[in-house]
């Protein structure tokens, strides 16, 4: 009997899928949960073979609970749940560890052969498929200032909080304008958010 734990935010999506999860006689559902915190208490609590984790909680993002997992029960394997494959989020979860990426909207027989492929130790994330979605053309520094841009206003507060000067940060926000194609930095924002670089 697998044991899954599931990590999705609309509590209706999340009850169909244990439900329908329950419904499998190799399947239980042992916790559910909406936010990060509670996911990767209960997944220490419970340790589930199996993780399903929504890319979007109201307390964060999936991919936080997936490193974390990654780091304290690497024996769970995470398989991250989306509404959209946007290009970039299937990078980042091959990057932290995860076994499969998934959207929602797949029929749901699709999605428990998924859980049944990654419990047998089959991984639904390679390479290839990663190549496929495009990468992000920033820097771990230009991602890390428009990540500030998007929390913050001025450029004196982002200079303030990553302690650089505010020419330098200047200098970023102008490369990262001309890498993405943006007229200012609301609009480079929402380009890198759409694609899930953010």
């Amino acid at each position: 009997m697998t044991s899954i734990l599931i990590a999705e935010d609309q509590t209706a999506v999340r009850e169909a899928f244990a439900a329908m999860i329950n419904l499998q006689e190799d399947m239980q559902v042992v916790v559910h949960t909406s936010t990060v915190r509670e996911a990767v208490h209960y997944a220490r609590v419970h340790q589930p073979e199996v993780a399903l984790i929504d890319v979007q909680l109201p307390d964060g993002s999936g991919f936080c609970v997936v490193e974390q997992l990654r780091n304290t029960l690497p024996s769970c394997r995470c398989i991250m749940l989306a509404t959209h494959d946007r290009p970039g989020y299937v990078a980042r979860a091959y990057e932290l560890g995860a076994w499969a990426f998934l959207t929602k909207g797949l029929p749901f027989a699709r999605i428990v052969e998924a859980i049944r492929e990654v419990d047998g130790g089959k991984r639904m994330i390679g390479p290839k498929l990663v190549n496929a979605g495009q990468q992000s053309p920033l820097s771990a520094r230009e991602t890390e200032i428009l990540q500030a841009a998007a929390r913050m206003g001025s450029t004196a507060d982002i200079a303030n909080e990553l302690h650089l000067t505010q020419g330098t940060i200047n200098n970023y926000v102008s490369s990262i304008l001309a890498k993405l194609g943006a007229g200012n930095r609301i609009q480079a924002v929402m380009i890198a958010q759409k694609n899930g670089w953010l």
